[in-house]
Formats: structure tokens, C-alpha cells, sequence
């Protein structure tokens, strides 16, 4: 019979970061490619976020510092921007081409899909783990800090970095693809960044509130993002696959039923940026505080309860988790 995955607490007395051991398990318990394989979707979504839930609450109840060690960790994760070369000076020479695949929202629970299929499509995995990524866990913010850096403009979004001239100057073809089957013509020997719309357009679909449907779908989508992304890179080509943040299920066991003031604080929002002239939250546990920028994140998974029709959504991201802020970063070669 199925049951959860049990969070070995003892990583929690260990010294120094507990992040990479916490990391670990995610990826070869809770989302193994072995439990994907045996479990039907469903089954393998509620489990898998139930267990991701218990271990939250664990460590916001009893070894909060953790979420400290998530903020430090994003300081040293590889980025597309380093990986396509764009943090090393210009060179005479010509620069070897490389690409960058950004599924948005793309979460660990996800990564067995990738695996599955860069076997059966002839691609050598040469590095698959998670990393943490940027903070706040916005796409904007993503685009800034690891796309396009220092040189972004305020609010640049992916869908502005076809033609942007931080990345054409450099010898990189950026592609934004908005469908599950973009027919996109990409050049040889230049570095390529495409950036897919999926899983975050399907999730942010108004059906997103009913959770027996959204990740059995979009698992079936995968196979045809992939030929259009992944398949689509001139051969030769090193490709890393990444995300700009993950996505929090929300439904059965895997929400967090303690009571917490943290939400109201940010208007029910997972994260927000406070004006100048607005009065900032004082320390709480269920929030990580950034003074200097003006930052509160929601720790864990407290659920929100915003107005509308989004509240009824089951997947969300915008805050400090386990599953919004560790993402996949699997490297690829063709065999």
C-alpha cells in the first residue's frame, strides 16, 4: 500500500547547511523517478506533496534556520546567464554555442518526466539536481538576476527577450514559446535560450482549482514541449534545463493547518513588497524578512486566502518553500 515519505529528521541536526541533504531527498525519495514509474498521477501528486508538507512543517516548527540556509543557498546556484556565458567578458573569439531551456513553473515533482525522456530521445544526462532559485520566486525577478542581470530593464519579462539587446550583442538567440507546439526556426551556431510558457499557462488555467486533472494533463503535454524544445537544438549543442520557480499543490494533507497570523500581514499575498511609506512587518516566524529591500516571503506552506477566483487554486508559488524555491538543473548532450 502507498504511503508517505518519511522526512529523516536526523538531517536537521547536522552541521553546516542542511539544504543539500534536504534537497537530496526530494529528489530520489519524494519525487524519484522510481515512485513516478510505479505510482498512478494522482496518487504520485498527493503522496508527494503530503510528505513535502510534513517536512515543511517540521522545520518551521522546530529548525527555522533552515529557511535561512534556502536564502543563503541562492547566492551560489548556477545560472542560464553564467551557463550561456554571459558573465565572462566579451572574446575575439567565437564563443562555443550553447542552450538554455526555461520550463516556467516547472517543479521537481516534474523531473522525472525530463529523465524519462531524455532517454527514450537518445540524450545523455551529464548533471541533474536541484538548485535554489532566485528570491523573490517571481519570473520578473528571475529575468533580472539570472537571465539578463544587472543590464535588465525594471519589469523585463520573458516574453521582452527576443531581439533584447543584452542578449543579441552577445551572440544569443532568445525564443519565447507561448504554445505546446511552437514552430520556431533556430539558427546554427549561435546560443539559444528559449523560454516555454508551460507548466505555469496550465496552471494558472482557470481549471487549476481541480487537481485531479492539471498534472495527469500536463504530463501528457511534456513529450510534445520536448520535441519542440529540447529536440529542436542543433545537435552538438550542451543544453541545460531549468525553471524560474516551482509550484506549491495545495489540496488534502499537503497544506499546513496551523494558525497563522503571516498572511493577513501580507495581504494574503506569498510574498510582497512593501512602499516606502507602508509600515513593515515586525519578525514572525512563518515570514523571512528582507528590511533592505522592503521584502516579506511566506515561509512553508501556510496557504493564502486572497480574493477572487485565485483563491480557489491549488497551485500557487510566489513565496519561500521547499517546492517553490528548489527547481530542477539537468545538463544534456546528445549520445
Amino acid at each position: 500500500m502507498s504511503s508517505l515519505v518519511d522526512f529523516p529528521s536526523a538531517l536537521l541536526l547536522s552541521g553546516g547547511s542542511r539544504v543539500p541533504g534536504i534537497a537530496d531527498w526530494l529528489m530520489h525519495s519524494v519525487w524519484s523517478p522510481e515512485r513516478f514509474a510505479t505510482l498512478p498521477r494522482e496518487e504520485y501528486l498527493r503522496l508527494g506533496e503530503a510528505s513535502v508538507c510534513q517536512a515543511e512543517e517540521t522545520i518551521s516548527t522546530g529548525a527555522a534556520r533552515v529557511w535561512d540556509e534556502l536564502v543563503a543557498a541562492t547566492a551560489h546556484a548556477p545560472t542560464p546567464r553564467a551557463f550561456l556565458g554571459l558573465d565572462s567578458p566579451p572574446a575575439s573569439a567565437q564563443p562555443i554555442a550553447r542552450a538554455v531551456i526555461v520550463f516556467d513553473g516547472l517543479s521537481l515533482r516534474e523531473l522525472p518526466l525530463l529523465l524519462d525522456l531524455a532517454a527514450k530521445t537518445g540524450f545523455r544526462v551529464d548533471e541533474s539536481r536541484p538548485i535554489v532559485t532566485c528570491l523573490p520566486t517571481e519570473t520578473v525577478d528571475f529575468v533580472s538576476q539570472r537571465v539578463v542581470g544587472p543590464d535588465a530593464a525594471h519589469g523585463t519579462g520573458p516574453s521582452q527577450l527576443p531581439g533584447l539587446g543584452a542578449l543579441t550583442s552577445r551572440g544569443v538567440h532568445a525564443a519565447y514559446l507561448d504554445s505546446l507546439n511552437p514552430r520556431v526556426a533556430l539558427p546554427t551556431g549561435k546560443s539559444l535560450l528559449l523560454w516555454s510558457t508551460y507548466p505555469d499557462r496550465l496552471f494558472k488555467d482557470d481549471e487549476a482549482r481541480f487537481d485531479t486533472q492539471l498534472f495527469p494533463q500536463f504530463a501528457d503535454y511534456v513529450s510534445t514541449l520536448w520535441k519542440y524544445t529540447v529536440q529542436a537544438v542543433p545537435p552538438g549543442v550542451p543544453i541545460v534545463i531549468t525553471s524560474d520557480h516551482g509550484y506549491i499543490f495545495f489540496g488534502g494533507t499537503a497544506e499546513s493547518a496551523r494558525p497563522s497570523t503571516a498572511p493577513e500581514s501580507l495581504s494574503q499575498q506569498r510574498s510582497r513588497v512593501f512602499s516606502p511609506d507602508e509600515a513593515f512587518p515586525a519578525r514572525h516566524p512563518d515570514l523571512q524578512l528582507f528590511p533592505e529591500r522592503r521584502l516579506a516571503l511566506l515561509r512553508g506552506r501556510l496557504k493564502t486566502r486572497p480574493k477572487g477566483g485565485s483563491s480557489r487554486k491549488l497551485y500557487q508559488h510566489g513565496g519561500l518553500s521547499l517546492m517553490e524555491s528548489l527547481v530542477p538543473w539537468v545538463l544534456l548532450n546528445r549520445n
